[in-house]
């Protein structure tokens, strides 16, 4: 990141000058807001500008915004709205041209001023623009720009060069000065025509500076099969984006008087209840500002009233698409090609009431549609259409989109949305350095031979596959070896449901079924039960357990086993009372057969008649068995599930004859 201080020189710029800077500031500032991390908006700009008094005749140096903290946007728009337009009294020379001496660049740059300014590891830059430079540099300038070298200060001299030929500013005082500038490395020099575009390119170039760029630019390498020169069989490259896509809209919001900053919902209970951010206060109705609005992540302003700011909304009707002008396809520059392209077709008409009657014709449509795609296509143009709406995010938004309507030669057409102004981002420098460069014809040869041993074909997507489904099958097929576990969570749920809904249903029958629950780990993660529930999980506990030797006694007379039936007036056990469920479900386990002895024939014991079995002890003993799968081998060699627990067998007492 780089900590950016500007400095004008009020005295060489005319005001019709100073209104296109300060609106370019003003756009800067903007950008900076909504681009800046969620985490932080750091301070990074200063602001300052050199003027003469008109009483002393002085030269003075006045600081109209210094960084300090984090960057308030209010009161940097109120600083440059604060510059002064009638500061412009320039030097006129023997030869009628303007003369420039001090440029005050020992007030910047000293510890009170910029070194004082954000912290160590920040990287510093003055900007300083005026109509004309010194031909000459006195020591003291010359030593304060060496210091800045040393503390690794960079600084650029922005001539504006349409203003200073209007004032005979010639080139050959401009290569004095920059003889001047040739033995600092820190230094640079730059020329500006000030008009709209040069200044939009200026506000994109200090917007990269004052962005946090770590992790913007990207290295890669691209490697071929076959060497380019020599062995040499790939190329390094960075990468840096071409376009940076601003908002849509911006967000009412609530703040706190206190600090200023968006409140939150108290525990989210309630919209009405709310708490400061910071202190997690509760806020009355006079202690929120409900008037404000969020620009950006870090940036809130107070307002008047919210009623003129349009709120972002989703599409409920058919989108409008405004046609601005045609353009030649071939000055489109893919680099601001931004979002998904859309394959436009001819629909049908739809019925409104500003519809004409040769609209209802239901061929006409797609006639004009032809047409005008033949058209387009033969002329090798497409459509600049403006809309509020975002197609990507399929929402009216508060600021223009623009579009691109591009023809085929004899099918849809194609639309594709273009960046703005505000999204373009400047080229790198270091791109515009080698476009004018040579290479050597031998590297030439060689990489055109190995680019045409590379196979030429048309491009087929559908031959491009990126494996997404041959790696979801695979994951799909792991999952299936170790068991279903959502399944088994969703029948406990539904279970555990019916319970509250029929309380008439016994509560052994509702429970998933426990493979040998460990009880003292089971009973440490059980929160404290009250003392009413404490004597309802006793009374069930004993009453089944009476149940079971009740089952032993009927065992004695009969061979058909029943399973009783509690009694529901008992106090009925809450779900969330897992002692109790954990007990009932042993219990349960203890009286029900596993699955396969209940199918074999010869067991009277065991041996359960479908009229005699409820619907909910069926379902229970089809549960699926809990995860991963584990079997168990019994000592007559059959395989039993391991979440299925043995009866115990109780064995009959034979009567001795008497």
């Amino acid at each position: 990141m780089v900590l950016v201080c500007f400095v004008l020189d009020l005295r060489n710029i005319p005001p019709s000058l100073i209104g296109d800077l300060k609106q370019s500031f003003l756009n800067l500032a903007n950008l900076h807001a909504i681009s800046s991390p969620v985490d932080s908006l750091a301070d990074r700009i200063g602001l300052c500008y050199i003027l003469k008094d008109r009483i002393s005749g002085n030269d003075q140096l006045k600081f109209a915004y210094t960084p300090s903290g984090n960057f308030c946007l209010r009161d940097f728009h109120h600083a440059v709205n604060s510059l002064p337009l009638d500061a412009f009294l320039p030097e006129i020379d023997e030869s009628g041209g303007i003369s420039c001496r001090d440029l005050k660049l020992s007030s910047v740059l000293c510890d009170r001023a910029m070194y004082s300014w954000g912290g160590r590891d920040i990287m510093r830059k003055v900007i300083v623009m005026s109509s004309c430079f010194p031909e000459d540099m006195d020591s003291e300038a010359r030593n304060t720009l060496m210091t800045a070298a040393d503390k690794c200060v960079s600084v650029e001299f922005l001539l504006l060069e349409k203003i200073a030929s209007h004032l005979s500013y010639t080139q050959e005082k401009t290569n004095r000065f920059l003889r001047c500038l040739s033995d600092l490395d820190n230094c640079s020099f730059q020329t500006c025509i000030p008009d709209g575009k040069s200044l939009r390119g200026l506000e994109n170039k200090w917007l990269q500076d004052l962005k946090d760029d770590t992790g913007e630019s990207l290295q890669a390498q691209f490697i071929f099969k076959r060497n380019l020169v020599g062995s040499v069989n790939k190329i390094f490259c960075n990468f840096t984006a071409a376009t940076n896509q601003i908002v849509d809209g911006f967000t009412p919001c609530q703040t706190c008087r206190c600090h200023g900053i968006p409140v939150r919902d108290s525990l989210g209970v309630s919209s009405d209840k709310l708490q400061c951010s910071v202190t997690n206060h509760d806020l009355g109705k006079y202690d929120v500002i409900e008037s404000s609005v969020k620009v950006g992540e870090r940036t809130v302003l107070f307002l008047p009233s919210i009623d003129s700011l349009q709120k972002v909304h989703p599409i409920s009707s058919q989108i409008d698409f405004n046609v601005i002008e045609r353009t030649n396809l071939t000055s489109i520059n893919e680099g601001i090609i931004i979002g998904r392209p859309y394959i436009v077709s001819p629909s049908t008409c739809p019925e409104t009431e500003d519809s004409s009657e040769e609209m209802d014709q239901p061929d006409l449509n797609t006639q004009i549609f032809q047409g005008l795609c033949g058209a387009l296509y033969s002329m090798d143009q497409g459509l600049v259409c403006s809309s509020d709406c975002n197609l990507d995010t399929r929402k009216v938004v508060e600021f223009h989109c623009y579009y691109i309507l591009q023809p085929s030669e004899n099918g849809p057409m194609l639309l594709r949305r273009l960046a703005g102004s505000e999204e373009v981002l400047p080229i790198s420098s270091s791109i515009s350095q080698f476009t004018g460069s040579s290479i050597p014809r031998e590297i030439e040869i060689s990489v055109k031979g190995a680019l045409l041993e590379i196979e030429s074909t048309d491009y087929n997507p559908l031959s491009h596959n990126r494996g997404f489904h041959q790696k979801m099958n695979l994951i799909v097929k792991e999952s299936l070896q170790f068991g279903s576990l959502h399944s088994s969570l969703d029948e406990a749920t539904c279970e555990e449901n019916s319970v509250v809904s029929d309380p008439v249903v016994p509560i052994a029958q509702t429970f998933p079924c426990i493979i040998n629950p460990p009880i003292e780990e089971e009973t440490r993660q059980v929160i404290q039960i009250t003392d009413e529930e404490d004597k309802a999980t006793a009374s069930i506990t004993k009453e089944w357990e009476q149940l079971v030797v009740t089952e032993v006694h009927m065992k004695s007379s009969s061979p058909v086993l029943t399973t009783p039936k509690p009694n529901t007036n008992r106090p009925f056990l809450s779900p969330n009372n897992k002692q109790a469920d954990m007990k009932t479900s042993m219990i349960l386990e203890r009286l029900e057969a596993p699955r396969k002895m209940r199918g074999k024939v010869g067991s009277p014991n065991v041996v359960a008649t479908a009229s005699q079995t409820s619907p909910d002890v069926s379902v229970l003993s089809q549960k699926k068995p809990l995860i991963p799968f584990q079997t168990s081998q019994v000592s007559n060699h059959q395989t039993i599930p391991s979440s299925q627990l043995m009866k115990p067998s109780f064995q009959r007492l034979k009567r001795k004859n008497k």
